[in-house]
Order: structure tokens, then C-alpha cells, then sequence
């Protein structure tokens, strides 16, 4: 698999890429038959997901992608997927992702080695948060510019 296109975070205003993919838990969790998004060799999954960190929640944003949607017997056309597609009669500023429960990764600073797989390059840092339904519990940054892993950063946050 060549290195993958990833989500985009917003963190404290901050635009940046997620390596993780929260939204495939989505349709696990809800028991959906998953979308038949487009891939490409730089987009697997066939879509990029938005999010943004507010009030210490995980809020999907908006969704960019490609799908085939069948027509009748045989005929089938490709049309754009978004947000609106997932979530018709919600509210879409505030899409908390309580189905999602587990750990996101976001890489900080420069590409210190890059890797021709999947999310697998690494950073000067990266950033660890832990979710619990939606919620962002931990936050850890680790830092790979030494000569031994260090924990730069740990916040734990309570309700």
C-alpha cells in the first residue's frame, strides 16, 4: 500500500493531518453497510474527513468523497458524498463521534524518515490523543528526535 491521503484535524485553530481514520468505526458501531467509496493508490478508503477538537470533543466536520450509487437494475453513476449523506437530520456543526472510542495520531513537526505504507512515516513529534466515545481523555506528545523516546507532554482531563 503507498502512503495514504490523510483527515484533516483542526486543533486550536491549527489546521493539521490526522493519521488515523475515526470514521470507520462509524459504520462498525451503527451496523451501516459502508458507503462503496471511490479509491484511489493515494486515498484507499476513498474519502478525507474533517475534524476539529472542541470543547475536548471530537466533532467530525465534513467528509469529501466519491461514491457509486446504484440506479434501478444496471445503472449506476458516481456522486459526491459528504457530511450530508451521513448525517441527514442532525445537527452538522456538532457532529460529536461518540461511536468512536480509541486513540488518534497526529504528527507534529518535520518528516524525519518517510515510509512508502499507509500512515507509518514519522515525525519530529506526534501527538496522541485518547478518545472515550467522542470525548478527548488523554493527550500525550512524543517526541522522536532523540536518541530514546521521550514523553514531551501528558495532559489527563476529567469531567
Amino acid at each position: 500500500m503507498a502512503a495514504q491521503l490523510p483527515d484533516i484535524i483542526v486543533i486550536d485553530g491549527v489546521r493539521q493531518e490526522l493519521y488515523s481514520n475515526p470514521l470507520e468505526q462509524y459504520w462498525i458501531v451503527k451496523k451501516l453497510r459502508r458507503p462503496f467509496f471511490l479509491a484511489s493508490t493515494i486515498c484507499k478508503r476513498g474519502y478525507v474527513a474533517t475534524w476539529e477538537i472542541i470543547d475536548r470533543h471530537l466533532v467530525l466536520k465534513d467528509i469529501e468523497g466519491q461514491f457509486e450509487k446504484r440506479y434501478f437494475l444496471f445503472w449506476k453513476g458516481i456522486r459526491s458524498f459528504s457530511i450530508r449523506n451521513l448525517f441527514r437530520k442532525t445537527d452538522l456543526k456538532n457532529t460529536i463521534a461518540t461511536w468512536y472510542s480509541g486513540k488518534i495520531r497526529v504528527p507534529l513537526g518535520k518528516r524525519i524518515l518517510y515510509v512508502h505504507h499507509g500512515y507509518e512515516s514519522r515525525f519530529e513529534q506526534e501527538m496522541i490523543l485518547t478518545v472515550n466515545h467522542g470525548k478527548i481523555v488523554k493527550s500525550i506528545v512524543l517526541d522522536y528526535t532523540r536518541d530514546t523516546l521521550q514523553i514531551a507532554k501528558t495532559e489527563l482531563f476529567h469531567a
